[in-house]
């Protein structure tokens, strides 16, 4: 078992890495560019509402030239404090850069600190990883008193970040929402330290298989991650911008999210699987849709 759990890691692993190189090449090519629908968000113009997921592009070779391909932006990581220093950004392109970080329960708020300015420099908004395995024992509610003074550390780093600069990086934090449990009560927390947004990840997390790919397929999955949306959506109105990522395949799949309260939505597995041509399909048709 344990044999052809490793196997399926490193298929997994090979898959993205060559659906990766296809989308920089594709990005390279002006044909592969989709309509342009730009949106406005935590006080930042996207060129399109649909997005690239952390873990597609990890330390950003493809970057903002992910616009080339229609997204209107790319968010890279999950990253740790040691890995800020492989970063390869490209500087052309137009697509927000949003980087994902993790919130390490073994890091010190100063190693968190450290690592959030020096993403701040970098990137257009900043999100709050809390659905990685680091991150997990803070999740328990035992520690929850931990995680709201690591939680406000953090909001503090980039309110300062933000009055001492020449730029406002919204911050945003990465919650797990299944069926049943949309996570409501984090949300409040996020709406008292003042967070920009909630990004909520409807799947239930690795391993990527090809049955779960088929799964999101159903409509019942759909509306269950519109569900938990929806309710989100009553919690935070307009003071928390709300992200959705998990199991788009369709423009249906992308018109329904937003339609549900997501401002912004992300694809992952759906690339690997389909191409860098997925932005141009999903955009273009639920532009006819629109």
């Amino acid at each position: 078992m344990a044999e052809i759990t490793a196997l399926r890691t490193l298929h997994n692993r090979l898959r993205q890495r060559l659906a990766l190189d296809l989308a920089r090449f594709a990005s390279r090519i002006p044909a592969f560019a989709a309509p342009g629908q730009p949106v406005r968000v935590m006080e930042l113009e996207f060129p399109s509402p649909l997005g690239i997921a952390a873990g597609f592009d990890r330390y950003g070779h493809l970057g903002r030239r992910a616009s080339a391909l229609g997204f209107g932006f790319n968010e890279i990581g999950s990253l740790g404090p040691a890995d800020m220093a492989r970063l390869r950004l490209p500087a052309r392109g137009s697509a927000r850069l949003g980087i994902n970080l993790s919130l390490d329960a073994r890091h010190s708020t100063e190693e968190l600190g450290a690592m959030f300015r020096s993403a701040w420099k970098q990137a257009d908004y900043l999100v709050v990883n809390l659905i990685g395995p680091t991150s997990e024992p803070l999740m328990q509610r035992t520690e929850r008193p931990r995680l709201r003074r690591l939680l406000a550390a953090l909001r503090h780093e980039t309110h300062t970040s933000n009055l001492s600069g020449t730029r406002r990086v919204p911050l945003v934090a990465k919650l797990r929402s299944l069926p049943q449990q949309p996570p409501l009560e984090l949300a409040e927390l996020l709406l008292e330290l003042g967070f920009d947004g909630l990004l909520a990840a409807h799947d239930p997390g690795p391993p990527a298989t090809r049955q779960r790919y088929r799964d999101w397929q159903h409509d019942t999955q759909q509306a269950q991650a519109c569900r938990q949306l929806e309710r989100l959506h009553r919690l935070c109105g307009h003071d928390l911008a709300l992200m959705s990522v998990g199991g788009i395949q369709t423009a249906a799949h992308l018109r329904a999210r937003l339609d549900a309260g997501a401002e912004l939505v992300q694809v992952h597995t759906a690339l690997m699987h389909r191409g860098p041509w997925l932005a141009r399909g999903l955009l273009a048709r639920d532009s006819e849709r629109s």
